[in-house]
């Protein structure tokens, strides 16, 4: 095993195709870290530029990918670090976890933790994974791999955001929403049925290079096609033309599904997912705001988990990569995932003293906000 660094324009068709097999067999899937969508978004973003990628390869395959930009200050203090959360990924990524070979992903992250400990990578040696799963086997292999290498480790946030998983045959992921929601969602299908006079007629059109075009002109026609600002694609510079070749790369390989459900003649609802081992991933959706009275988003959005979670081929994850902030739209989604952000200090005593004296630190304020705010108030007026 060894371990190097390289930027994306340095990526060469050899790199690309190991690149390419080590997301399909990841330890923990993540479409965003496919060659199709990041090594795709350098050439049409200048936000990419840079992102180092540090790869762990042994003689024929690689083991490891984690995508890293360097920012000057950490917190406020004159202290470079690495991070995943660059300016490209931190808009365009919902999910940062490092691509890691799911054979040896223990042996891969220590090679790549040593590696990072190095002085000559031109890396700093604070490292700030954010976007992780706070559970399974990458998260395991990450603090595994921390102990063996003895690396400073601290995990600096934890929060949940709505993620679906198949449920024992017989039942159905509605049973775990509250009776008043399953019978809301029911009656909103239904009157979706009665007032377009047709039955609702759910299907994945990935295959077909006709559908993104499709999604783009009904995402465009909606408020988010408004301004810049809304981030439909044909608004947002080089979006077009950036995310079809993403659709084309993925498409190729049958790992780009655009689930439509429509009614008669008229589009409800679409939405564009990425798959990836054997996970989905959310990525946009939208819905033809002429209908808004009829509440096209949420009977969309739940006849799309109704159609993934049903997929013969088996789905182990359906992430809908939404934001808790959305707390009306999360609610339609009643299983959760936990999400975490790692900070590691793989070299350096300040970094390293850093990484220990910080849980320290939030002690102190959080007891000295806690007496603050027992002051009387009279003494708040002094």
């Amino acid at each position: 095993m060894h371990a190097r660094t390289l930027l994306l324009s340095d990526v060469t068709a050899e790199d690309e195709a190991r690149w390419r097999g080590l997301a399909a067999r990841a330890v923990e899937p993540n479409p965003f870290l496919d060659p199709a969508f990041l090594l795709t978004a350098a050439r049409w973003f200048p936000a990419t530029a840079g992102i180092r990628l540090v790869v762990v390869e042994d003689v024929d395959r690689m083991l490891a990918l984690l995508p890293l930009s360097v920012e000057p200050r950490f917190q406020g203090l004159p202290l470079p670090y690495a991070t995943t959360a660059g300016p490209f990924l931190s808009r365009r990524a919902p999910l940062c976890a490092p691509l890691v070979d799911d054979g040896s992903p223990v042996d891969a992250l220590t090679a790549l933790l040593r590696y990072l400990s190095e002085r000559g990578t031109g890396l700093p040696g604070l490292v700030e994974l954010t976007l992780l799963p706070g559970t399974g086997a990458l998260h395991g292999a990450i603090l595994e791999a921390a102990r063996e290498t003895r690396t400073p480790l601290l995990e600096r946030y934890r929060f949940e955001r709505a993620s679906m998983r198949p449920v024992p045959e017989g039942s159905s992921w509605r049973d775990g929403l509250s009776t008043s929601r399953r019978k809301k969602l029911g009656r909103l299908a239904r009157n979706v049925e009665r007032e377009l006079g047709a039955p609702l007629v759910a299907e994945d059109r990935g295959p077909d290079p006709r559908a993104l075009e499709e999604f783009l002109d009904l995402e465009a026609a909606g408020w988010k096609g408004t301004t810049e600002r809304g981030g439909a694609l044909r608004v947002t510079p080089n979006g077009v033309e950036w995310f079809t070749e993403v659709a084309d790369g993925f498409r190729e390989r049958g790992l780009l599904r655009i689930f439509t459900l429509s009614v008669g003649e008229e589009t409800l609802f679409m939405s564009v997912s990425l798959v990836c081992g054997r996970g989905v991933f959310a990525l946009m959706d939208t819905y033809d705001e002429r209908f808004a009275r009829l509440s096209p988003g949420v009977v969309g959005r739940a006849a799309e988990v109704d159609h993934f979670l049903a997929d013969p081929a088996g789905v182990d994850v359906f992430d809908q990569c939404m934001h808790p902030k959305h707390v009306e739209s999360s609610a339609l989604y009643p299983q959760r995932r936990a999400f975490v952000g790692l900070l590691l200090a793989p070299r350096g005593v300040v970094n390293r003293t850093l990484v220990r004296a910080l849980p320290r630190a939030a002690a102190v304020r959080t007891t000295l906000r806690e007496r603050l705010g027992r002051r009387s108030p009279g003494l708040e007026a002094a």
